[in-house]
């Protein structure tokens, strides 16, 4: 392979033993990063969103997480399916929540109490992240630009002796 070019390979293993992660791979790896809440976090959106966040706001990350899953939908129908059926036509089965179903009314609506709350802490905490995410994305546009522009001095500079050079090599050659 040819100094200063790369290689992107399929996950295979190479002649020295190392692996080569594909785009893919690499991707995927950076993707868990940043959304592992355990790994070391360099962005300070991250920082602050994940370093610093006291045991209740991880806690109510991952509630809330956990409540807008499609697992955590899936187990809740099958419980209140679960519930309804043997309340309702359950064999052998002492019905403990008769046809309105007070009980399983209640049990979600303690439910609905606390998860309200949950999701709107997280949501309070996503929204601190994108705004910190912001801020910090304004700064490196503001340093880059800054950047920019000096390299724009730079070579407006360049230019000017490349000129003066060539005006001097042509007055050499007349």
């Amino acid at each position: 392979m040819a100094l200063g070019t790369s290689e992107v390979t399929d996950g295979t293993e190479a002649a020295d033993g190392t692996e080569h992660l594909g785009t893919a791979g690499v991707l995927e790896r950076l993707r868990l990063k940043h959304r592992d809440p355990d790994a070391d976090h360099k962005h300070p959106a991250n920082v602050t969103h994940y370093e610093t966040a006291s045991l209740g706001e991880r806690l109510a990350d991952r509630l809330s997480g956990l409540m807008g899953s499609w697992p955590f939908i899936i187990v809740q129908s099958l419980l209140m399916v679960v519930w309804v059926y043997l309340n309702v036509w359950g064999i052998f089965v002492a019905h403990w929540d008769p046809y309105p179903f007070i009980l399983l009314n209640l049990a979600l609506s303690f439910q609905a109490t606390y998860a309200g709350p949950i999701v709107l802490l997280a949501g309070n905490r996503q929204s601190k992240k994108d705004r910190i995410t912001l801020e910090h994305a304004a700064d490196e546009s503001d340093k880059g630009e800054e950047q920019i522009n000096r390299i724009l001095v730079e070579i407006k500079k360049n230019t000017a002796l490349t000129v003066q050079i060539l005006n001097e090599l042509e007055a050499e050659t007349a």
